[in-house]
């Protein structure tokens, strides 16, 4: 989830070339011929899938340094292999076993698809009726919010923001979540008219939570369990309301520290935990139209309906079939299945610490899924699931042999155009990255894409030069980009390279900005300052996540010599560009680009609270880092407010604070990472100088605080290090994950300097 569940996600970019080391890459054009299946031959063992999967796992977990994996192949309802590698704890030397579950993120969608399509089929729910309708309270400020439809939902085409990310994971399971999401939503509006375009949404499944016990009566989780999950017999998946049995799942780890088990509280969205048997009968139930064993499940009609392309008649100027949207799939068109003429489905999913992928070849009755605990991703995940398929596909005899590589050149350079240079030179954005394109100094045939980090360009990719297909490409690599122009826009594209390695995609990667006019003088004012998060539960990864830098910052800049913009970064949703040249108090998203290029904006609302400007922005209310008071020594009473929103203090100095009592705390350096806590009073909190110390208490109650200062070391000054943000990737936007993913030295950037 944190897609982060997505998203937030990544599965192209990150599919991995790690899984292929086990065999050298061959060159060549992609293909690979169909063979008839012999209808007398014995049916097939499996072995040479067995036996380089196996190798293709172990040399990930070598590769990644992950603790574990865990994997499944089926074949005609029958698991023909399933194998954990690694440890699911390291502690006691435990590997992942058959019933080992692990957070499967994303992939929880496909139990809230199939529970829709029940209510559909039971003739309780129409899929092309409006949302409203069954849950009346639902409302957003956008009158077009009345027209979203169910299938809207299960289709990422409802036009809402994206992701209510500030309570979605915390320590213990919080039954309040869907509600905070439906309250975020009332004050949100949408980005697009409905059904115009399908951009990923994490919130519209977290709204079947609200949709199953509005015509059912039963909560979401209930009517899972007693629909899907015990029909299909799998006793192994669960949503984490109550604390699991130590064992019975993976653990997760930072470094060699075990972290505590996750919880997503968007259970529809990305809650469930599985494992790769039992999510083997879930897809093979749907390989099989909707029968498991014997037992009807979904009627054939809405399989059939799940497996269609929601996309066909949507907003999409370049063709990208890694997500064809199906309802619940990411892709009814999975691209590396697709590349050797076989129908596959996919859905991936990637959370704080786990990641998951389930790819469906549902004519010739393959299944095969991944689990893993991070730092694999559900691109690592995909890749390995679509090597199984295609061997297995060879093994069936409905492939010749597996597909060749596409080799890793560039073809020839040729002179560009200053119309094509044009068209590509500028600035760029995507949900969670701005960029900048701009011919290299002395060779204006030699472009350097760049992106904005910590307000300066920073090169990512050099020397990408105009090639005989046409296309931008770095040197010596067969990604390239080139632009398209759709609904008076122009968008960038990137065909990049996927999974197996033989078979090429296009992604609308991001959206060209046009110069506007100066800032108003009003936000001019913001840019440069910060503000922190008050309004979260002080277990949420906002609050509590070690490796967070920045999470409860949210600061305001400006794109370096481009106006008419600012830029909004928090820990929760990255760099974001918003448009506040309508107001002098809201700050616009505005980005429109299909699949994944427009997921998770926001708009920043300014509030007054106070005679202070605080910004909303998503779920999160921030209040300015510059009016929060500083600890004086002694003793200060704190008081927490009617809405019970968390109080923040400065310590200039070095020193140790006494806090008497409360709900919880928290300690962060001068980066704004946090480096203690606790739940227990009174607490005694060792700080040093330039700390900020964040107290969480009931509404409508004080607490007192006792500050005794350390002696200074004779000529020590206090330093305030900037917050940086690469460091927490999956929840932002997929240019950005890869971006990290490729700096964490998992999987080498593809771009070569001139």
């Amino acid at each position: 989830m944190k897609d982060r569940w997505v998203t937030r996600a990544w599965r192209m970019f990150c599919a991995s070339a790690l899984v292929a080391v086990v065999c050298a890459a061959s060159t060549g054009v992609a293909t690979a011929r169909a063979a008839a299946p012999s209808l007398t031959a014995p049916p097939p063992t499996y072995s040479t899938t067995i036996r380089d999967g196996r190798a293709a796992a172990r040399a990930l977990l070598d590769q990644t340094g992950a603790a574990s994996l865990s994997l499944a192949l089926v074949s005609n309802g029958r698991v023909v292999w399933r194998q954990g590698f690694g440890y699911a704890d390291t502690a006691t030397k435990a590997r992942p076993g058959a019933n080992t579950m692990y957070g499967v993120a994303s992939v929880s969608k496909m139990l809230a698809t199939v529970a829709t399509m029940k209510l559909v089929d039971e003739g309780l729910v129409n899929l092309d009726e409006p949302f409203a309708d069954y849950v009346p309270s639902f409302t957003m400020l956008s009158p077009g919010s009345r027209d979203v439809t169910v299938r809207m939902l299960l289709d990422h085409a409802s036009g809402f923001p994206g992701s209510s990310y500030g309570d979605a994971n915390t320590g213990v399971y919080y039954p309040g979540y869907l509600q905070e999401v439906l309250d975020t939503l009332a004050q949100s509006r949408l980005k697009y008219t409905p059904g115009v375009m399908s951009v990923y949404c994490n919130d519209g499944f977290t709204l079947i939570e609200a949709l199953v016990p509005a015509v059912t009566g039963k909560s979401y989780a209930e009517f899972v369990q007693d629909e899907i999950l015990t029909p299909l017999g799998m006793t192994h998946s669960a949503y984490p309301l109550e604390p699991f049995a130590d064992g019975t799942y993976a653990k997760a780890y930072d470094g060699d520290i075990a972290l505590p088990r996750e919880v997503v509280n968007a259970l529809a969205a990305g809650g469930l935990y599985s494992t790769p048997t039992d999510l083997g009968r879930l897809a093979t139930m749907l390989a099989n139209g909707g029968v498991y064993r014997g037992t009807r499940i979904l009627s054939a009609a809405s399989v059939a309906a799940m497996g269609t392309d929601q996309t066909l008649r949507s907003f999409k100027p370049a063709p990208y079939d890694e997500f064809n949207f199906g309802l619940g799939w990411d892709s009814v068109s999975q691209p590396g299945l697709k590349a050797v003429g076989v129908r596959g489905w996919s859905k991936c999913g990637d959370s704080d610490d786990y990641s998951a992928e389930v790819v469906v070849a549902p004519k010739a009755k393959l299944v095969a899924v991944v689990t893993c605990v991070h730092p694999l991703y559900s691109g690592d995940c995909e890749t390995l699931c679509e090597r199984m398929l295609l061997h297995a596909l060879v093994d069936q005899g409905r492939l010749r042999h597996m597909p060749a590589r596409i080799a890793a050149v560039a073809p020839p350079a040729k002179t560009a155009t200053k119309a094509q240079l044009s068209r590509m030179e500028g600035y760029w954005a995507e949900s969670g990255m701005v960029c900048r394109v701009r011919a290299a100094t002395g060779h204006p045939q030699s472009l350097t894409l760049s992106y904005l980090d910590s307000g300066h360009w920073t090169p990512w990719y050099k020397g990408l030069r105009l090639r005989t297909d046409d296309r931008f490409h770095p040197q010596g690599s067969p990604e390239s980009f080139r632009t398209v122009a759709a609904a008076s826009r122009r968008y960038m594209v990137d065909c990049i390279v996927g999974g197996y390695g033989h078979h090429r995609d296009d992604l609308m990667f991001a959206q060209k900005l046009r110069p506007g006019a100066p800032l108003s003088a009003a936000w001019q004012a913001r840019v440069g300052r910060s503000w922190l998060a008050v309004n979260l539960r002080p277990d949420s990864d906002v609050f509590a996540v070690s490796d967070m830098s920045g999470g409860p910052l949210l600061t305001v800049d400006v794109v370096p010599h481009l106006g008419g913009y600012a830029t909004v970064t928090t820990g929760s949703y990255g760099q974001q560009i918003v448009d506040p040249g309508e107001s002098d108090t809201v700050g616009l998203m505005f980005l429109q680009i299909p699949s994944f290029g427009s997921e998770n904006l926001n708009d920043a609302v300014v509030e007054e609270r106070g005679g202070e400007e605080w910004i909303r922005f998503g779920d999160g209310l921030y209040r300015p880092q510059d009016g929060v008071p500083e600890l004086a020594a002694g003793p200060t009473t704190v008081h927490f407010g009617a809405e019970g929103y968390a109080e923040w203090l400065s310590l200039p100095v070095a020193g140790q604070a006494t806090v008497g009592a409360g709900s919880a705390w928290r300690l962060y350096d001068a980066a704004m990472a946090v480096v203690d806590g606790g739940t227990t009073f009174p607490a005694t909190v060792d700080a040093a100088a330039g700390s900020s110390l964040v107290l969480f208490g009931p509404a409508n109650s004080s607490t007192s605080v006792t500050f005794t200062a350390a002696s200074p070391a004779p000529g020590a000054r206090v330093t305030h290090a900037a917050p940086k943000y690469f460091t927490f990737p999956l929840r932002w936007p997929q240019a950005l994950r890869r971006l990290v993913h490729a700096d964490s030295g998992h999987m080498q950037p593809l771009s070569v300097a001139a």
